[in-house]
């Protein structure tokens, strides 16, 4: 065991224990939310949560990945790589008032022309304040990672946004505020995160640094990760937004509830990846194959093994763990389970998304992952009527292995080895 791979297992470690803590509060504020607001609060909540979110990664333009692409492969400082984040700040918050402005303006044709449900007007009206946000956290968050301060972005990610939102909750429900205020929570938790990274990353009076690339180079770069990573984000999602046209909101609530306890495995995957990123694009920017070759064959080894045995447990006690969401969540068992295969397949394969963006690989990740949610939607669309949520859930594994193999497959033709190997 090479000492940067001793750093790497020891930093994932300690990640490790924050997405513990992280998975643990996300459970109480869904359960808190399901039981106490209702299961149909928990879907809009869940609806409105997914569509904010790959929002938000369409116009991050890719940005948060190319930081650490740029940062690592140029071995830039802590200044530049500030600079760098500003530039990000200021061209993603330009773009973000597009978006945010058509859904503030036609927030009613989503809600009932689309989704078929007035109720969430107010959802949509509220993403207007949450897209900007989600971007601007995003962006705080892949700083912390470019410039490897994994402690920092444990914090901000895992643990002061789900504590501030686990407070709101408790404060709607003692002021009897339901239905869209649950989702103003969580728009106001992101806020009070975001002002909280502002305030500890960038100096009243910040040290002047040469730019280290244009606004123009920056989107260049970060362009093709916009897309690889927002259609990657899709095939997730894309289930539960199908859900969402095809079936009732209890349905679509059931549903998130078995994913996200069926993911539970990604756990271990991204919290040893999360530390691989900026290695990766250091050791290809060394041109470093070897080196690369030999970090990741063991990291992946490792992977695969924690994994196998989380995936386990989760199969076993699928029923015990689907009842501690409510009765009706037992529905969701199979779907359960078929999602945790799917991502134990994905630790075995690799971090191969990863890989191919901080290799130079970008635009052939992008392609990928768009003809797979192509895939993905179409295998939704016909499984769903049959199935009904276990129907997303085969869809999504099925995907998910094409998708891994393939890009094992042109990783081997490009760079000369297998992922796991």
């Amino acid at each position: 065991m090479t000492s940067e791979f001793k750093k790497i297992v020891s930093s994932s470690g300690i990640n490790f224990l924050f997405r513990i803590f992280g998975l643990v509060a996300a459970f109480f504020s869904s359960a808190f939310i399901g039981n106490f607001f209702g299961e149909e609060t928990w879907g809009s909540y869940s609806l409105a949560f997914t569509i904010s979110q790959a929002a938000g990664m369409l116009f991050a333009l890719g940005i948060p990945n190319a930081l650490i692409k740029i940062v690592g492969g140029n071995s830039l400082n802590v200044l530049q790589a500030k600079k760098i984040l500003r530039q990000g700040l200021t061209i993603t918050l330009l773009i973000s008032l597009v978006p945010a402005l058509i859904f503030f303006a036609e927030a009613e044709f989503f809600a009932v022309r689309i989704f078929g449900n007035e109720k969430l007007v107010n959802y949509f009206l509220i993403i207007t304040i949450s897209l900007p946000l989600f971007i601007f956290h995003e962006l705080f968050l892949y700083f912390f990672i470019a410039t490897k301060n994994f402690i920092r972005y444990s914090l901000f990610m895992f643990v002061l946004p789900n504590v501030l939102l686990i407070l709101l909750l408790f404060l709607c429900y003692k002021m009897d505020l339901t239905g869209h205020y649950v989702f103003l929570a969580f728009a106001l938790s992101i806020l009070l995160v975001v002002l909280t990274e502002a305030l500890t990353v960038f100096e009243l009076r910040p040290e002047r640094t040469e730019k280290v690339m244009s606004s123009r180079e920056l989107v260049k770069t970060a362009s093709p990760m916009m897309f690889s990573g927002l259609f990657l984000y899709l095939l997730n999602w894309s289930d539960l937004i199908i859900l969402g046209i095809m079936v009732d909101e209890k349905q679509v609530g059931i549903y998130n509830y078995a994913f996200k306890a069926g993911s539970a495995g990604f756990l271990v995957i991204v919290s040893v990846n999360l530390i691989m990123m900026p290695k990766m694009a250091e050791l290809y920017g060394r041109g470093d194959l070897t080196g690369l070759r030999k970090i990741i064959n063991n990291t992946t080894r490792l992977v695969a093994l924690l994994s196998l045995g989380i995936t386990g447990i989760l199969v076993v006690f699928a029923p015990f763990i689907m009842s501690l969401f409510g009765q009706e969540a037992a529905q969701g068992v199979t779907a359960m389970m078929i999602v945790a295969v799917g991502v134990f397949f994905s630790a075995a394969m690799g971090n191969v998304d990863q890989i191919l963006n901080m290799t130079d690989n970008a635009r052939t990740f992008r392609n990928i992952t768009v003809v797979c949610f192509f895939i993905n939607a179409l295998l939704n669309v016909v499984l769903i009527p049959h199935y009904g949520i276990n129907g997303s859930a085969w869809a999504s594994l099925i995907t998910n292995v094409v998708i891994n193999i393939v890009c094992v497959l042109y990783i081997k033709k490009k760079l000369g080895f297998y992922t796991f190997a």
